[in-house]
């Protein structure tokens, strides 16, 4: 499987911003930045995006992709999401004020966008891949994404403090290789990252110790203005398997 964090950043760094991983290049779970890309068929080649929740980092370039890959006819890229981020789009994104309603504007024939609801713990295939969102523990409701290619599985909890389901459900995934784990917030900022509902780096020790099996632990979602810290104290931890993810970078897992 072929994992990217797509950058947020120019020139290319480390910094994060926005939130947008691509999956063997036709699958994307959330839209931060896959509009931002400068090569469009890289755009285009994206078919299907998955919405953990509707937070802006997570959705800011959705209405500038939908527009760059639209192609008159009807095909079309897929959203899926829970039904009430579908509707919290629609209403508020998609509402001819702040963008076109490319819901309305849809016609068989000719369409912009084909919206799927999903329900958690139901696996869908796209692209040769099965996907099964799990609910984490946000300041609002969002899905985590499992992502399965029959070889390798890999986690993309998204934003998430400590939760349970999560952990749950991926003891029971045999494949599973990598998990995208989000640290948020550096120690001195355990508060901060509880109202949140994100980790601090006490959090994501604390968490990483509950899945009884041996992966790669990818930190991704430091904020920007703590980016040094978090590493540093990570990095005095020692934890096993843990790295910095680097956007831009194809992991193949």
């Amino acid at each position: 499987m072929r994992v990217e964090l797509l950058p947020s950043s120019v020139p290319v760094s480390d910094t994060q911003f926005l939130v947008s991983y691509l999956v063997n290049d036709s699958v994307a779970i959330d839209a931060g930045s896959v509009g931002l890309l400068t090569d469009l068929r890289r755009q285009q080649a994206v078919r299907h995006v998955f919405i953990t929740h509707e937070h802006l980092d997570h959705i800011a370039s959705l209405p500038l992709f939908l527009e760059n890959v639209y192609d008159p006819g009807p095909e079309c890229v897929e959203l899926l999401a829970s039904p009430s981020v579908l509707r919290f789009l629609h209403d508020d994104i998609f509402n001819g004020r702040v963008w076109p309603d490319f819901f309305q504007l849809s016609r068989p024939e000719d369409a912009f966008v084909r919206a799927t609801a999903i329900t958690p713990l139901e696996t869908v295939h796209r692209a040769g891949l099965a996907v099964t969102a799990v609910p984490v523990s946000h300041c609002v409701e969002t899905l985590g994404m499992v992502v399965d290619d029959g070889t390798t599985a890999v986690a993309f909890p998204s934003d998430t403090g400590p939760t349970d389901a999560l952990w749950r459900f991926l003891a029971g995934v045999p494949r599973l290789k990598a998990v995208f784990l989000e640290a948020s917030f550096p120690a001195s900022r355990v508060e901060l990252a509880a109202v949140t509902g994100h980790h601090c780096t006490t959090t994501f020790a604390a968490e990483i110790a509950r899945l009884e099996r041996e992966v790669r632990w990818i930190v991704v979602h430091r904020k920007p203005r703590f980016a040094a810290e978090i590493a540093r104290e990570l990095d005095e931890m020692g934890l096993p398997r843990v790295e910095l993810v680097k956007p831009g970078t194809v992991y193949e897992l």
